[in-house]
């Protein structure tokens, strides 16, 4: 597993349409409003952090690939784990990850060895040149579309420890509505095809027709958001010809249109 040299670039782009309401806080007070919706300036060119949705995807694999789960993710196989995420998404400090599979399988990809090839000294021995990793992922700041006007909405305050309102507890956050859509752009490179079904399996929910929960408090009945116009280009190094066009032309030469075209995860397989 080199990441040294090009061996390809997928852009996936579409639009997060929210089906009844969205808050995604700032995390500053404003003008008597505890949580505003986050924008760049006076409440204006709202946008959802990429960050935020990078979140959602990695805790969506996260929770197909725990270890803890009564079924097996696999490829041509081999047993997936939370490993395969890092491997996506980037990490720090394996040396304290806790899960010796985790690390192993960590290693067993970069020495392109099995898992059951990797014992515990040759993890160690690994671990200094391992030990932190860049993802393969960049999801950009996703802009609304269309200037859209917030609402806000009354909430109260739970004292965690006993369940119970607390006193004069009356906060204010803001939400859009439903229909607003934002602008979608993820770039992967140099990702295996496993790894790009494993990101098919992560939008799979919210790809659906009725959306999935996103955004901060959907335990208030809001955050349902759909994703919809998805379409796939996508450059390999196989075919040299193309590849010149992507270097010297910033021109993909593989596109994507149809939206249920794109993910088949026919290099997974359920155990």
């Amino acid at each position: 597993m080199d990441f040294s040299t090009f061996k390809n670039k997928y852009i996936l782009t579409g639009k997060i349409v929210v089906l009844n309401a969205l808050h995604i806080g700032s995390g500053r007070e404003k003008d008597d409003r505890d949580a505003p919706f986050i924008s760049l300036d006076d409440d204006k060119n709202f946008y959802i952090p990429g960050s935020t949705f990078r979140g959602y995807l990695s805790t969506k694999l996260e929770r197909f690939l725990d270890s803890g789960n009564g079924f097996k993710i696999k490829n041509n196989g081999e047993e997936l784990n939370e490993a395969d995420v890092k491997l996506i998404f980037g990490y720090t400090n394996l040396d304290k990850e806790k899960n010796l599979d985790v690390k192993k399988r960590v290693v067993a990809k970069f020495l392109n060895k099995k898992i059951e090839e990797i014992g515990e000294e040759e993890v160690n021995k690994n671990l200094k040149d391992l030990k932190s990793l860049a993802g393969r992922i960049h999801i950009s700041d996703m802009p609304v579309l269309k200037n859209v006007k917030y609402i806000t909405r009354d909430g109260i305050k739970i004292d965690r420890n006993t369940g119970a309102t607390e006193k004069r507890g009356k906060f204010d956050y803001d939400v859009v509505p439903a229909g607003t859509e934002f602008e979608l752009n993820i770039e992967l490179e140099n990702i295996e095809n496993y790894q790009l079904d494993l990101i098919g399996l992560a939008l799979n929910d919210i790809l659906k027709d009725n959306g999935d929960l996103f955004g901060g408090k959907t335990s208030r009945g809001i955050g349902k958001c759909r994703l919809k116009d998805l379409k796939m280009k996508y450059v390999t190094s196989d075919d040299k010809e193309k590849l010149k066009k992507y270097i010297f032309e910033g021109k993909f030469s593989y596109e994507i249109k149809e939206q249920e075209k794109i993910f088949k995860t026919e290099n997974l397989s359920l155990d």
